[in-house]
């Protein structure tokens, strides 16, 4: 953390050079302060460590749960020293934008985000998206080749949706297989925003964000500020990709042949639900509002894909939409993108396993004698495995709707808002259609935030490694 802070220094620098311009150097000192007091904890926590044991301890599953999540908490909170250093934001909102952007929620406290934020604090918020987005633990796991086993269960505390096959055997392999994919599309994507019209600052944040699928932008009215299609046709690429199992990249490339794609289950339902809403939407748009074909169908996209990726992105006001708009919308937020993606949302495949699990008890209702066997992508799945997906799917609710009754408690908001702010926590999604005003979280109360931030990290995690921590088992030797 301290590292990437200092590169946020370094970037303001360059950006300057580039430019032509100064570097602001009243935020390059306060967030390399933030860096060195970051760093310095680290070299601290090292210290106080002590030496590494000849014979490193067993690093199992209980550990593993620990750890993710220390490490998530740790993350979250030294990411607030460049707000608290730079903005001197309260401490509830700057840890709320950090836990937003490591979770690669995107929901924000900034009302004007370009009048208020430094370049080297943007740089910052793109940054933890882009680390959050492939996983702070995952890059872990990919950088030290001592965790053992250990790394293995690390690996799939963090990594988010159904878990199949390892890349490669070795989990390390696999950690790094998956960042060189991730940082090969994060160039692509700024190459093409460059492009496409942005300057050199914005295309490398939008770039950082877009990947991550996390939505910070350096606008206030993120993307639509720019007013310019082929910007938007970009963001859709992008974020349409990130919400794709990274898995399947790796396959293609190892394979050289683009069929895998479409063997896989999961994107095909994934490239099919994205065609229906589109459609949907576009009708909707040319049925409501005066739109030519061209613009309904080109915002209707950028929804979809922002949605649906939990990038969250904006061109235009949704709370003007109409009602079936949103429920589309609604419904693009609990699903997300595919297994093993940088998005948010339960992920595609746990909603097609449940509807074959589903399917089958309909048919044993008939044919009791008839074994149900629920396969994805022609391979059985054990039946824990579709018992954890049911379990995560009535956690989801029990906070989803405990949360809304929490918020509806503390905050003056009509249910829809407080639900639309839990969903939006809980899926990693920044914006909601339920919202009265502007579309950010500065009108709530300090307590508020830190709820939010912790229903962050319990989404973005899944619930089960955060919860674990809570059962006394855990904490006995």
């Amino acid at each position: 953390m301290g590292l990437a802070m200092a590169l946020c220094v370094l970037g303001d620098v360059l950006f300057a050079l580039w430019d032509g311009q100064s570097a602001n150097i009243a935020s390059c000192r306060a967030i390399g302060g933030a860096s060195a007091l970051t760093a310095g904890l680290g070299v601290l926590t090292k210290w106080w460590a002590g030496p590494e044991p000849a014979k490193p301890p067993r690093f199992g599953r209980r550990d593993a749960v620990i750890a993710v999540s220390a490490v998530w908490v740790a993350i979250t909170l030294t990411g607030t020293l460049p707000y608290l250093m730079d903005m001197r934001l309260p401490i509830m909102d700057a840890l709320f934008e950090s836990t937003s952007g490591f979770t690669t929620t995107g929901a924000t406290i900034l009302t004007d985000i370009e009048g208020t934020a430094s370049r080297p604090l943007l740089l910052w918020r793109s940054i933890t998206q882009w680390l959050g987005g492939m996983g702070i633990v995952v890059l872990f796991v990919a950088i030290f080749p001592n965790l053992g086993v250990g790394g293995k269960h690390m690996f799939h505390s963090e990594m988010p949706g159904v878990q199949g096959d390892d890349l490669r055997p070795r989990i390390r392999k696999t950690s790094s297989i998956l960042w060189r994919l991730y940082v090969g599309f994060t160039l692509m994507t700024l190459v093409a925003y460059y492009l496409a019209g942005m300057n050199g600052f914005e295309s490398t944040c939008h770039a950082l964000t877009t990947m991550a699928t996390g939505g910070f932008s350096t606008r206030t009215d993120s993307i639509g500020a720019f007013n310019n299609p082929t910007i938007e046709l970009v963001a859709c690429v992008f974020m349409l990709i990130g919400g794709v199992n990274f898995a399947l990249y790796y396959a293609a490339i190892r394979t050289r042949r683009i069929k895998v794609f479409w063997q896989s289950t999961e994107f095909r339902v994934y490239a099919l639900l994205i065609l229906v809403c589109v459609l949907m939407l576009t009708g909707i748009n040319l049925a409501y509002h005066e739109y030519m074909l061209e613009k309904a169908l080109r915002r209707s996209l950028f929804v979809v894909s922002a949605f649906i990726t939990s990038t969250g992105y904006g061109t235009d006001a949704y709370m003007d939409y109409p009602q079936a708009s949103v429920m589309v919308i609604v419904v693009l937020m609990f699903v997300g993108g595919c297994s093993g993606s940088t998005s948010g949302g339960l992920k595609l495949s746990r909603f097609i396993i449940m509807a074959k699990a589903s399917w089958g008890m309909i048919r044993r209702s008939v044919r009791p004698s008839v074994v149900q066997v629920v396969r994805l992508d022609r391979k059985a799945l054990p039946s824990p495995v579709v018992l954890e997906i049911a379990a995560l799917l009535f956690v989801y609710m029990l906070f989803l709707f405990g949360g809304t009754f929490l918020v509806t408690l503390i905050e003056p908001v009509p249910l829809p808002t407080a639900f639309g702010t839990m969903l939006s926590s809980l899926s990693n999604m920044g914006p909601y259609p339920f919202h009265l005003e502007a579309d950010n979280f500065a009108r709530y109360k300090p307590i508020t935030k830190g709820f939010f931030s912790i229903c962050m990290i319990i989404g973005r995690l899944e619930f089960f490694t955060v919860l674990a921590l809570f059962l006394p088992d855990i904490w006995r030797r």
